[in-house]
């Protein structure tokens, strides 16, 4: 018996970060995207804009995250709305750091 892989669409958009212990089967990642370590995105989730995915989260099958949402829990749900302005809060220095990339 033989089997065929066959690869799913996957899209990430700019400025998104991926913390270790993370599996990410998504759709589509938008931009400004933070999820943290150990968290599961499965298959087809649709996560938008801006959007924080807390420690240890689990994003169910096809669940679309609206855009400036904090998700959290297992199955994932919304906990929160990112304020307007707070976008530019997502520090994404720590992670660039963390492979090895910092400026000097």
């Amino acid at each position: 018996m033989s089997r065929t892989f066959s690869p799913l669409p996957f899209k990430i958009a700019g400025h998104v970060s991926i913390g270790p212990a993370s599996i990410t089967e998504a759709a589509l990642i938008g931009p400004h995207v933070n999820i943290r370590s150990n968290r599961v995105v499965r298959k087809f989730a649709i996560i938008k804009d801006s959007v924080k995915i807390l420690n240890g989260t689990v994003v169910p099958h096809n669940m679309v995250i609206p855009s400036f949402s904090v998700v959290a829990g297992r199955p994932a749900r919304l906990v929160g709305e990112i304020e307007e302005g707070e976008i530019e809060s997502f520090d994404l220095r720590e992670a660039y750091r963390g492979v090895g990339n910092a400026p000097t």
